[in-house]
């Protein structure tokens, strides 16, 4: 198994654009104990060849482009990637935004939770997302799935989707 940490912050990545805090002050003054991170995302294979995003970061573009193993090969056709699936685990913007950059009409399967393939279909913006290359396919609560490419090859991996309960926090002014 092949497992690339594309990014490990929050949303915003680190340093977020707004943040002046002192950490974020020494890294832009050049502190070579500090590296700038994108925002949370990984890459899995099982043969190194075929990848599985999980999540869309916004920062998609740069991830890939840090990363010969998510590049075209160099005696890849003109239009390449060994991107085949992408596996969104929730609609939160820190993880879909990263979709719009896979526009360009290559093929992959696109897989998440029916409601998160709801929230996508009404948004039109995701209507770049060309569906005579990008199969959308539902991932089941607690019932696992095989991943496959947009043509419906196995990629060697299985995923199992749950549901997870969030603290909601309510204000009250008193």
């Amino acid at each position: 198994m092949h497992v690339l940490v594309l990014g490990s912050a929050a949303g915003g990545g680190f340093p977020q654009w707004n943040c002046n805090d002192e950490t974020s002050r020494r890294l832009r003054a050049g502190d070579p104990r500090l590296s700038s991170r994108t925002q949370s995302s990984l890459a899995v294979s099982p043969d190194g060849r075929r990848w599985v995003l999980l999540n869309a970061s916004p920062d998609l573009r740069q991830q890939v482009n840090e990363r010969w193993q998510l590049q075209p090969g160099h005696d890849a056709p003109l239009r390449s990637s060994p991107i085949a699936a992408v596996l969104l685990t929730n609609a939160d913007v820190d993880h879909v935004a990263g979709l719009l950059t896979l526009r360009e009409s290559h093929a992959f399967a696109l897989y998440a939770h029916a409601r998160v393939l709801d929230v996508l279909a009404e948004n039109s913006i995701f209507n770049v997302l060309n569906p005579g290359f990008v199969a959308r396919r539902v991932l089941r609560l607690d019932q696992p799935t095989a991943i496959l490419d947009a043509a419906g090859a196995p990629l060697g991996l299985q995923a199992k989707a749950f549901a997870v309960h969030v603290k909601t926090y309510i204000w009250r002014d008193e």
